[in-house]
């Protein structure tokens, strides 16, 4: 067999850390062949490695941290998007006084056994005080590191080969005598030798004249950050989507760009009732055919249960749409018949939750369900072909209160309260790739 056909050309990848700070526990290099070491910028050395498996099968990423943050007062390392070739990495580290340090990191599958820190980011939150400030004042901001929104942060590279990228974070800037919202970006450009810096600005979001545009965009939360070609997304599961276009031509000022997600048949939540619905767990947005096509799932339950099973006479619809550039492709949205197609011991009569398309395959969609029965929830992953609605897999994720004691209690644990969707991530692709 070939070095080539040892890594898979997409990764279904675990965003839950596993942090193993006794080296015994740091799986080796014949489980985990990629694998690097670094310095955080105050000197605390740190590793990492990847355990790669085939869809739909969960890849892992494995981390030794010794003498870092307690993981219940701060997440010491959080794997923040990957694009192609490239993935990014925070790290967070405290001084003396307590004080929080982040450092970014970004993963190459050209270079797999470096990681590079990128430079600090001092930039002010407003681009107005950067220019109106006097001079004196300025300089003693830009003194001062910035901590950035680890959830409105992505990384995109300019195209297939190319070996330049942008880590951005976007937030929106909307006041309240105004009908007009603002994008507030900022980011961090490359070069081969990653001696760029970091700017920040303040740009309009365009959009089409959408009736409903700017309530979607006062009320905007970020759900997730996903790159599609050339361009990153930021996207908001009651909303939309907001498209920045970091390498077009003409300005280094990029534009941004609104599109509302096909949800007119469904009531938008208010404010407080955000944290019910759940979102993230029944939506997902997922670039296909090489990021020239957005897919968009969406489990809509219809016994109002933000998470847990189904309420007895429940049901649920899974719609897709796929968004191609300059048009919009609806595909069927009636109900899936999804039991008289696949017998019970297959597919039990359970929400099907946290979406993913296959990147290789993107009729095929992967779910998780859970028996919901007791705290420790064992969970499944189940991958089924939509255009014939018939399950084509079905593994086990985590194996509820089996798995106390064992090496994946802190995953159970945490996904039992706090399931997470997976990252679709075609690093792995690359490595066979580079070798």
């Amino acid at each position: 067999m070939s070095a080539a056909a040892v890594f898979p050309s997409w990764a279904m990848l675990e965003p839950f850390v596993f942090r193993r700070d006794d080296s015994s526990s740091f799986p080796d290099k014949t489980t985990a062949p990629i694998r690097a070491s670094a310095t955080t910028s105050l000197g605390a050395p740190f590793r990492v490695a990847f355990v790669f498996a085939d869809p739909p099968r969960v890849s892992r990423l494995y981390a030794h941290l010794p003498g870092f943050p307690d993981p219940n007062q701060e997440t010491p390392l959080a794997i923040l998007g990957t694009h192609r070739h490239l993935v990014l990495l925070r790290v967070a580290t405290q001084t003396s006084t307590w004080r929080t340090v982040q450092d970014f990191f970004v993963y190459s599958a050209d270079d797999p056994s470096e990681l590079r820190l990128l430079p600090p980011c001092t930039e002010p939150f407003v681009e107005f005080f950067r220019r109106h400030y006097s001079s004196s004042s300025s300089e003693e901001e830009s003194e001062e590191e910035r901590r950035l929104d680890v959830m409105s942060m992505g990384i995109v590279t300019r195209g297939e080969g190319e070996q330049d990228f942008a880590v951005v974070e976007l937030t929106l800037f909307k006041p309240r005598r105004c009908t007009e919202v603002h994008a507030d970006i900022c980011l961090f450009r490359s070069s081969s030798s990653l001696d760029g810096e970091w700017d920040s600005m303040r740009v309009p979001i365009v959009h089409s004249d959408q009736d409903d545009a700017w309530e979607q965009l006062s009320s905007w939360q970020t759900d997730a950050v996903v790159p599609v070609g050339r361009w990153l997304c930021w996207i908001d599961y009651h909303g939309g989507i907001l498209f920045l276009d970091v390498f077009g031509p003409g300005p280094t000022t990029p534009t941004v760009s609104f599109l509302g997600l096909p949800l007119v048949k469904f009531k938008f939540p208010s404010d407080h009732d955000r944290s019910k619905a759940c979102s993230r767990l029944y939506r997902v947005v997922t670039p296909i055919h090489g990021g020239r096509a957005l897919k968009f799932v969406h489990v809509d339950r219809n016994d109002h249960v933000g998470y847990g099973p189904l309420r007895f006479g429940g049901e649920f619809t899974i719609t897709c749409h796929t968004l191609q550039l300059g048009s919009v492709d609806v595909l069927n949205k009636s109900t899936l018949e999804l039991w008289a197609a696949n017998p019970p011991k297959l597919l039990p009569r359970v929400i099907l939750m946290l979406p993913l398309v296959n990147i290789d395959r993107p009729h095929v969609v992967h779910f998780l369900f859970s028996d919901f029965k007791y705290a420790l929830k064992k969970m499944w992953v189940v991958a089924i072909d939509m255009s014939t609605n018939k399950v084509e897999s079905f593994s086990k994720y985590v194996n509820g209160r089996d798995d106390i004691g064992s090496v994946d209690a802190d995953l159970t644990e945490e996904r039992s309260t706090d399931p997470w969707p997976f990252l679709p991530c075609e690093f792995s692709k690359y490595l066979s790739m580079s070798r």
